[in-house]
């Protein structure tokens, strides 16, 4: 019977091990798509951002521009235009086309410069009347409103306007409306942006050549200046050159990018491409991962059936092991309760307001801090409550004053004391207490001593602590005026899980163990923890602690 349960059992656990792998398989690949499709959308999403900059910033040049050509009087657009492209680096050429004579700037007959030559080469087709121009909307309402978004950026907007020192101060003219709009050009595989307009009433067309790189150097600063490691951000030409890139990554040598988005509008067949190498190298080692995490989920799965496996066999040998672990919950229990209510009544002063003194204030936060510190170490000394059954718990001896231990235990204790109603009155030679022993051991007997005294003679209103200097050592006195402990329960006072007579204690929790726990300490220190009936009534509880090298720790201890 006993086999078939084990065997019962570990058929189960491998089941359930191997459900629980196939399971974290899946998810373990689902999570893993999931991110790198969430970090790709990202990135397709920055890219789109990017590119509607570029594109509402190529715009809003093009707004300046225009706005400026249709403020230029007809008879002063010969110098102006000049003007404009010797002081402005945006302006590459400018023209003035009419209907039936064709161009008019510049002159087609005589060239000023070979520049002049080749511009009007570049837009033979146009100017000749083959290609017809584009037919757009009036510059009216939406000019306006792109007029304005066009100073939304400071120095495109400056960018797309020229000196006008020959002005002499003359005041804007009203603008007519006009059709409008911005023309790329492609010639020898090389794209070319004219800004033009034709004014309403008027047989011409005027407008500009923009120069391009100066347009895109003032685009590049909206990429990212700084990109993440690994990452990179480009601005590509219709022949996927790169124009300008932020970042470091190498994206000549055939990275191909992990998001792009087109920008449109005057830059036709231009893209914003980002390049994410660890991305891409997450993607490419998927399967690398998925094995190694497949690896890891059956050692784990496995390593789950072997410790189930010993788990059940253990507790098929020693059905007395839940026993024992509930005798040593409520050890825990115990040993937690006074540091955690500590924690917990000062919390709630805070919490609730009740505490108006910074200095007060400042002080509770102090005490919880403290007793947080030493809820760490008293959580590590409870559960080696077995080793020191074995006389194997850890001690460390050093010189210390007992009276500064027990004024902590009594600050911590304060509220406490005050609110049970106890006075703690001092007695003997404080100055004298100076041993070789452990810290936190003695804290923890002093702890204890003081939290008995607190729930079960808060009645008697009174705690009298002594120190009494002897050749042999110290002893430490705890003296209450309570109800006594019945002579019946003397003698298993300090023994584990014992309490006296439900009818005194009824009204504090426990569990017996603080007694047992402080007078075991006390020894394995070289000392002892004793107890006498108090004269007039009450308890008194002396702790020993020897004085210089025999207060140390028995061997083992």
């Amino acid at each position: 019977m006993k086999y078939r349960l084990l065997i019962a059992c570990w058929l189960l656990l491998l089941v359930a091990s191997v459900v629980i792998g196939v399971l974290a398989l899946g998810l373990v690949r689902r999570e893993q798509r999931r991110v790198v499709d969430t970090a790709r959308e990202a990135l397709h999403l920055k890219a789109q951002t990017l590119a509607d900059r570029l594109a509402l910033a190529v715009a809003e040049a093009e707004g300046g521009v225009l706005r400026e050509l249709a403020e230029i009087p007809a008879a002063e657009l010969p110098e102006r235009l000049r003007a404009w492209e010797n002081s402005n680096p945006l302006i590459r050429n400018g023209f003035l086309w009419q209907e039936k004579t064709g161009l008019l700037i510049p002159s087609p007959g005589s060239p000023a410069t070979r520049e002049e030559s080749r511009f009007m080469l570049r837009y033979e087709p146009l100017f000749s009347g083959r290609v017809p121009w584009p037919a757009t909307v009036p510059q009216g309402a939406d000019g306006e409103a792109a007029a304005t978004d066009a100073r939304a950026d400071g120095s495109l907007y400056r960018l797309s306007r020229f000196t006008r020192e020959d002005a002499g101060g003359q005041q804007s003219r009203p603008r007519t409306a006009a059709r409008s709009g911005c023309l790329p050009w492609f010639f020898e595989n090389r794209l070319y942006l004219l800004a033009w307009m034709a004014p309403d009433g008027e047989d011409t067309v005027r407008g500009v050549e923009l120069e391009t790189m100066a347009l895109l150097s003032r685009l590049s600063p909206l990429l990212p200046a700084q990109p993440a490691a690994g990452q990179a951000f480009a601005i590509l030409a219709d022949d996927g050159q790169v124009v300008h890139q932020a970042g470091s990554v190498d994206v000549t040598a055939g990275v191909r990018p992990v998001a792009a988005a087109a920008v449109g509008g005057c830059l036709p067949h231009w893209t914003v491409a980002v390049y994410d190498t660890d991305l891409a190298a997450r993607a490419a080692g998927s399967r690398t991962v998925l094995l190694l995490t497949g690896l890891l989920v059956a050692c784990f799965a496995a390593a789950i059936v072997a410790a189930g496996s010993v788990l059940v066999w253990l507790a098929c040998r020693h059905q007395g092991d839940a026993r024992r672990k509930t005798s040593f919950v409520s050890n825990v229990s115990h040993e937690l309760k006074t540091p955690l209510t500590t924690i917990r009544m000062y919390a709630e002063l805070l919490s609730q307001g009740r505490v108006a003194e910074e200095d007060k204030r400042r002080k509770y936060l102090e005490v919880i801090v403290t007793q947080s510190e030493r809820l760490t170490r008293l959580v590590n000394n409870v559960l080696s409550f077995s080793r020191l059954e074995q006389g194997r718990r850890p001690y460390r001896p050093e010189a210390l004053d007992t009276a500064e231990v027990l004024e902590s235990v009594l600050d911590e204790q304060a509220e406490r004391l005050r609110e049970s109603g106890m006075r703690v009155t001092r007695s003997g030679d404080w100055g004298a207490g100076a041993v070789t022993a452990d810290r936190d051991a003695v804290h923890q007997i002093f702890l204890n001593l003081v939290d008995n005294a607190i729930k079960y003679a808060a009645g008697g209103g009174e705690l009298e602590i002594g120190l009494v200097r002897d050749p042999e050592g110290l002893a430490v006195g705890f003296g209450d005026r309570g109800p006594g402990i019945p002579p019946a329960h003397r003698r298993r006072l300090f023994r584990q899980f014992h309490r006296v007579d439900e009818s005194l204690t009824a009204g504090a929790q426990g569990c017996g163990l603080g007694l047992s726990i402080s007078r075991r300490m006390a020894r394995d220190l070289g000392g002892d923890l004793r107890f006498a009936p108090r004269p007039g009534g009450g308890s008194l509880f002396t702790v020993l602690l020897p004085s210089g090298d025999a207060s140390r720790p028995r061997p083992g201890g």
